[in-house]
């Protein structure tokens, strides 16, 4: 296995992106930039320049269709969550050469995955703005317990030294308890069932359940889209991506502070 770089790294996670990309158009599914890959395409054009990872998004129907089909019509590179694998960790989606090797933060500390491309689900959020708020508070909490449950116990969090301590308060006892009485992904599981809570239901709203951010828009914002340059190449995105992209940053076009802009992923990565 040779190690890579962070070039190296993007250099793969561009070829996973345009595979993932050229298979949605291919057969007839949505796929647009999500998260911090749409806010460096409609700032940088490319990549956050200190960051080192892509996020796409996709609405519920087109997700499990992308689920139940992709891996039949690939070989090197394989959909995995928890929902096409129960023993996985990952309650979102990843597209994975399955030639690579990734760790985070390291070999030593970290979960052994492969180079990928992350795929966030935007699920039906209910209209009732109280209950919106009841899913997104199950949210926080199932994801702290989740992230506490299945990181190893002495892989360094990132934060202020109080985000830190809060993490090893969870981290320390989750990882106590013996997998037989409590499933490592355990938390995942109330992640999922949370966010699929009106998967049967007919709503005006789609929202994100499963990550950090705390995002609901009208669907009518994902009728239309257009393109945006990432990386010298041409993506989709919603139209509606300036009032996406301030729930999500606020005036996000401004760069943060100096001390700021630095990764949060510290990775080794290799290739066969």
């Amino acid at each position: 296995m040779r190690q890579l770089d962070t070039c190296g790294l993007k250099k793969i996670q561009l070829e996973i992106l345009d595979v993932v990309m050229k298979f949605c158009d291919e057969h007839d599914i949505l796929c647009f930039l999500d998260g911090g890959t749409l806010l460096g395409a409609v700032r940088h054009k490319g990549y956050i320049p200190w960051d080192d990872d892509i996020d796409l998004g996709m609405l519920r129907a087109d997700y499990d269709k992308f689920m139940n089909i992709f891996n039949e019509k690939n070989t090197r590179y394989k959909f995995y969550s928890m929902e096409n694998d129960p023993k996985s960790l990952y309650q979102f989606g990843m597209v994975l050469d399955t030639q690579t090797e990734y760790y985070e933060p390291d070999r030593k500390t970290g979960i052994k995955t492969s180079i990928h491309v992350d795929i966030w689900v935007m699920d039906n959020a209910p209209d009732n703005d109280k209950e919106l708020k009841r899913m997104f508070m199950w949210q926080y909490i199932y994801r702290h317990l989740n992230a506490g449950r299945f990181l190893p116990m002495f892989a360094p969090p990132n934060g202020n030294i109080f985000r830190r301590l809060l993490a090893y308060s969870i981290r320390i006892p989750m990882n106590i308890i013996p997998e037989k009485i409590l499933p490592r992904n355990y938390f995942g599981w109330k992640l999922l069932k949370n966010a699929r809570k009106y998967i049967h239901e007919d709503t005006k709203r789609a929202g994100s359940f499963l990550g950090r951010h705390e995002l609901a828009m009208d669907k009518s914002k994902f009728e239309n889209f257009i393109y945006a340059e990432f990386e010298g190449r041409k993506y989709k995105i919603p139209s509606g991506y300036d009032e996406w992209l301030t729930k999500l940053y606020g005036n996000y076009m401004q760069l943060p502070p100096l001390k700021e802009q630095k990764t949060h992923h510290h990775f080794e990565a290799y290739i066969n």
